[in-house]
């Protein structure tokens, strides 16, 4: 009875603790919670980081993450978070799990931002690595975040501290993130809203967050050295020297290329500057590859040092006391802070990263994908210098079931295969996946390496409400993007559904009380006929029908294209049943001949 009563007690300390955290919903919140408000803290960075990640939400409020995104892989140092001391509320699902990101001595976390990771090397103070941000995943979507929390671990400990743990609403994460540029388009009898958002460089990005973090009263002037006089030695607590950048980047031949900008007053207050890379082992390593003496303010330097994860440049400079600061740059991410590109249709990704300067390709295998070798027998691997290349000129490639293991990095859920090829790293590489000998079947593609190309994002709550007006229809949560105007009448105001694994959506709608089915292919899916050459769409009289049990089908590829209605980023395919529209009636895109793999399937009429 009292084991029971204890339990009983805990619970309900636990449940307490949960229950109370503090909900922030704007920036005013978030700012006189006065969470992590000074360096070297990086909690604020990491909210501002991960905001910048999130491409949508959903009709339940949840944050969506591009569809590549897995934390079940260690993507950007995710880890699971299993709540063991009861700092969160309970999941209100099996489906559901906390993982957690910010613990910034994982290597995988090396991906993230230089502004997030500023602090952690150029000081030596326990809060430099205790931020943490927390998410609930759905384990079968899970680039789908229910909810959003941002802790402090208790020092010294390896539990968080309830009174610094915040949820954080969705609306407060759309705020900081990207600002939408909103205009109301009206026609006779329509109206809703269109946008437009700019790509950001890294550089830029940056900048926003400095802005983010002045707007909070993040002080980045507590960050100073300490000396102690009984030593009569500097000891830097927070050596941040704002304002230098200090990058690794890739040359044509695989190297290192140093890119450095300092301001211009640590140059006339320093007695010299030097700067030489380091390749990374721990957070003192002293086992330097080159020493080169920097002259200017900013520049480029080609190096002879050849690309490998952890690669670390450190600026060296003497201060007025003729003591040697030393400030750490951001260490080199073996996949260019890239994480991996789902394969369609199958539970694995595909991966560029470089090892010895050379173009590698990694497989990243769900282990409940058993038998992959079998399935992907003849698949294999493509190295292209340029996004350009046909599939067929390739510099050189490997099958798939040929790639070695890659010992010491799998996951609880993902085992990784590596192919290291002969071909230098450069920017413009690409690796691409394809499916059989032919090449008209490619199942995967990587952003060109050093990839600056513009990001496709999709509307998003954060764009506000014109005054005056009020559309008919809510905004468009799900992709694709384009779904705006009367579709939505003839489809009894239901956006279209995505087909699982693929750029394509399925919608239903009527045209003279028959029931139609409209394919919506994505540009860039240029071999959808290949891949869905045995797809099939089912009409059906009730969602309780089985999936053999249809009024009528179609194949994929007989679907007819409407020219009229596509759009810059998609193209519109359309077949009209002889069933008549109904309440009740829905319809099913299946892979292939048979009916046990349902892709997609709409909301009954």
């Amino acid at each position: 009875m009292g084991a029971t009563r204890l339990y009983f007690l805990l619970f309900s300390l636990y449940s307490a603790h949960a229950s109370s955290l503090r909900k922030l919903n704007d920036i005013d919140n978030l700012k006189n919670a006065d969470y992590g408000n000074s360096p070297p803290h990086h909690g604020l960075q990491l909210l501002f980081w991960f905001a910048q990640k999130v491409l949508d939400v959903d009709e339940n409020n949840s944050l969506m993450l591009d569809s590549n995104f897995d934390p079940h892989r260690g993507d950007f140092g995710f880890q699971l978070y299993e709540n063991r001391e009861g700092v969160l509320p309970s999941l209100s699902s099996l489906r559901q799990s906390y993982y957690s990101v910010g613990n910034l001595s994982y290597p995988a976390a090396n991906a993230l931002p230089s502004y997030v990771r500023r602090y952690y090397k150029n000081t030596n103070v326990p809060e430099r690595n205790m931020d943490r941000l927390i998410v609930s995943v759905d384990e079968n979507r899970p680039n789908r975040m229910f909810k959003v929390f941002i802790t402090t671990q208790n020092q010294g400990k390896n539990d968080f501290n309830p009174s610094e743990t915040y949820e954080i609403d969705s609306a407060l994460i759309l705020l900081i993130r990207h600002t939408l540029d909103c205009k109301l388009h009206e026609k006779p009898n329509k109206i809703y809203y269109t946008y437009k958002i700019s790509q950001y460089t890294e550089d830029m990005e940056d900048e926003r967050c400095s802005q983010f973090l002045k707007q909070i009263g993040y002080n980045s002037i507590d960050c100073i050295p300490i000396i102690h006089r009984k030593k009569r030695s500097l000891n830097s607590k927070c050596n941040t020297f704002e304002g230098i950048k200090l990058v690794i980047k890739a040359t044509k031949q695989g190297s290192a290329k140093l890119t450095w900008k300092m301001p211009a007053d640590i140059m006339r207050k320093k007695r010299y500057v030097n700067v030489h890379i380091d390749t990374w082992q721990n957070s003192h390593s002293s086992d330097r590859n080159k020493k080169f003496t920097l002259y200017d303010f900013s520049g480029d330097l080609e190096t002879s040092v050849s690309l490998n994860a952890g690669l670390q440049p450190r600026l060296q400079l003497f201060n007025s006391f003729g003591k040697l600061v030393t400030w750490y740059g951001p260490e080199f991410d073996g996949a260019n802070r890239v994480i991996p590109t789902r394969i369609k249709g199958f539970d694995a990704s595909l991966q560029l990263h470089t090892v010895d300067g050379k173009a590698c390709a990694r497989l990243y295998i769900k282990k409940t994908f058993s038998n992959w070798k079998d399935v992907l027998y003849y698949s294999w691997v493509g190295f292209y210098k340029s996004s350009q290349h046909e599939h067929n000129d390739y510099f050189t490639y490997q099958y798939a079931v040929n790639f070695e293991e890659v010992q010491g990095h799998n996951t609880k859920k993902y085992e990784i295969y590596q192919y290291k090829s002969n071909m230098a790293i450069a920017p413009g590489v690409q690796i691409r996946l394809l499916m059989k000998k032919n090449y008209n079947n490619i199942l995967a593609h990587t952003s060109s390496w050093e990839d600056d190309k513009e990001m496709t994002i999709s509307p998003s709550k954060i764009c506000k409400s014109i005054p005056g007006h009020k559309p008919e229809l809510p905004l468009p949560w799900s992709e694709p993007e384009y779904f705006y105007g009367p579709e939505f009448y003839d489809a009894n105001k239901e956006f279209p559904t995505a087909i699982s694994d693929f750029d394509a959506s399925l919608q239903l709608f009527t045209e003279d009380g028959k029931a139609c089915a409209k394919l919506y292919i994505k540009n860039t899916f240029c071999e959808w006929e290949d891949a869905f050459y045995y797809s099939w769409v089912g009409f059906y009289k009730s969602s309780e029908d089985g999936n053999g049990d249809y009024s009528t089908y179609q194949y994929a590829v007989k679907f007819e294209k409407i020219e009229a209605k596509s759009t810059k980023d998609y193209d519109i395919y359309q077949y009209k049943s002889k069933l008549v529209i109904a309440p009740g009636v829905q319809i099913r895109f299946l892979l292939d001949k048979y009916s046990d793999k349902v892709l997609a399937k709409t909301k009954p009429w």
